[in-house]
């Protein structure tokens, strides 16, 4: 009896010290036009967690969304998220929630760095774009559930 407790409670130990051998991360990336132009009908806006954070930390009027990606990612490998012609982000997991995010912007690689995704938080990029306006990137952590197949 005394084994199979010491065994149980080192095993409970093991697995929580272990954190970094999680499953897969679940990563929805959305492509967001700020501008400060009225409704544009071929666009969406964002939804309300999202435009709450953006409205609190820049100055656009309006934020619509363009694309709207969700792909699972195991530990150590890394996906493509389409989010236009012109843009593509390379997301790597490296394991606790931590990412690696390479923005490529017409061929180029234009940002890359490493960030935490908090659960049901919002991660913004972006930049500046033509006519006052900017483009963004919001990334958060999704229940797997909503990935696509691939």
């Amino acid at each position: 009896m005394q084994l199979t407790r010491r065994f149980s409670l080192f095993y409970l130990m093991f697995l929580a010290a272990c954190p970094a051998w999680a499953s897969d991360l679940t990563v929805q990336a959305q492509l967001v036009w700020g501008a400060n132009d009225s409704q544009n009908a071929s666009y969406a806006p964002v939804d309300s967690g999202l435009s709450a954070k953006l409205h609190r930390i820049y100055k656009w009027n309006n934020y619509f969304e363009i694309t709207n990606e969700v792909r699972s990612i195991p530990v150590n490998e890394s996906r493509d998220f389409k989010m236009s012609d012109r843009c593509v982000l390379k997301v790597k997991n490296l394991g606790d929630s931590r990412i690696e995010v390479s923005c490529i912007g017409q061929g180029k690689e234009v940002s890359k760095g490493s960030h935490t995704l908090a659960p049901a938080k919002w991660l913004v990029l972006g930049g500046n774009a033509k006519n006052d306006t900017a483009w963004f990137v919001g990334l958060k952590a999704v229940d797997p559930s909503l990935a696509k197949r691939q």
